[in-house]
């Protein structure tokens, strides 16, 4: 790989995690339960707040910006969902609010932890101990695999006169999405899912295979690894690229110091650690986290 990630095709060495981890639905279903203290970092939500400037086709335009759960509470407050498929649903109900002026509060991204706030969390991992050679779970669908299905809306200025012109220039955008898809997935990375020489978390056959990722910890402190990642990164679609769905230091094998989790299903990552490096995250500014025990539900 050209990129900072090498391709771990022997994924024996990360088996103990799956002997470890339980398969109840606790937190101990995504970090090992040998860590002495656990934290849920929450995800940052989103408040969109209008320009005042339409676009061309007269849609409204909006400022973005990160905001705390805390935030979001004191602006929509907390309202429990019926059916709660990610902890903000289960603290805010819907995933979009609207407030008054015509700003909007959105629920944040599912499945894998955003770039900064990773970049935020490996800061912390590495001032409390240390840089060290990691292994990165990233799991194999939501995009990494280009071959699955796609759907999108395609617009034009001049638009085609009949059917059958409309159906070429769908396929032709389609045809180069996936080509476009295809090459921002390094090759090493294809021919592992290919091979399957992907990790089960946490058992094998629940669709949740891993590919294994070797780099050091300090990888993650900068948010330009993943522009050479090979990971699914695309400077027209920045927002695509994939982050690792486990994390761990290699050594000591099968005895990490730490361990991250983000479920490819939820807005939350969960932290195994010492109790220093929790209480770090706990009252650290940028990263708004939560004390969980590894009994405890994800949900």
């Amino acid at each position: 790989m050209a990129g900072p990630l090498r391709v771990e095709s022997d994924v024996s060495s990360a088996r103990w995690v799956q002997e470890a981890l339980h398969n109840d639905g606790t937190v101990a279903t995504l970090v090992p339960p040998i860590f002495d203290a656990y934290a849920r970092v929450l995800h940052p939500a989103t408040l969109e707040t209008p320009t005042g400037t339409p676009d061309r086709w007269g849609n409204v335009q909006y400022d973005a910006r990160e905001i705390s759960w805390a935030d979001a509470d004191a602006l929509i407050g907390g309202r429990v969902g019926d059916d709660s498929w990610t902890a903000w649903q289960q603290r805010f109900g819907d995933d979009h609010h609207e407030l008054r002026g015509g700003r909007r509060v959105l629920a944040p991204h599912v499945g894998d932890i955003p770039i900064g706030l990773l970049a935020d969390l490996a800061s912390v991992l590495r001032d409390e101990h240390g840089d060290a050679e990691v292994l990165a779970g990233v799991w194999e669908g939501n995009g990494l695999d280009p071959t699955g299905s796609s759907w999108f809306m395609i617009w034009s200025d001049d638009e085609p006169a009949t059917a059958a012109e409309r159906e070429e220039l769908q396929r032709t955008a389609q045809r180069r999405h996936r080509e476009e898809q295809v090459a921002a997935i390094d090759p090493q990375v294809a021919a592992a899912l290919q091979r399957q020489h992907v990790l089960g978390l946490p058992r094998e056959q629940q669709a949740r295979g891993h590919v294994l990722l070797r780099t050091e910890l300090i990888t993650f402190t900068d948010p330009r690894w993943e522009r050479e990642a090979g990971l699914g990164w695309r400077a027209d679609w920045p927002y695509q690229g994939r982050t690792p769905n486990a994390l761990w230091p290699t050594e000591p094998a099968g005895a990490p110091a730490w361990f991250v989790a983000t479920d490819m299903d939820l807005d939350i990552t969960h932290v195994g650690g010492s109790a220093h490096l929790i209480g770090r995250l706990l009252g650290h500014p940028a990263i708004e986290a939560e004390r969980v025990r590894a009994t405890d539900p994800v949900l």
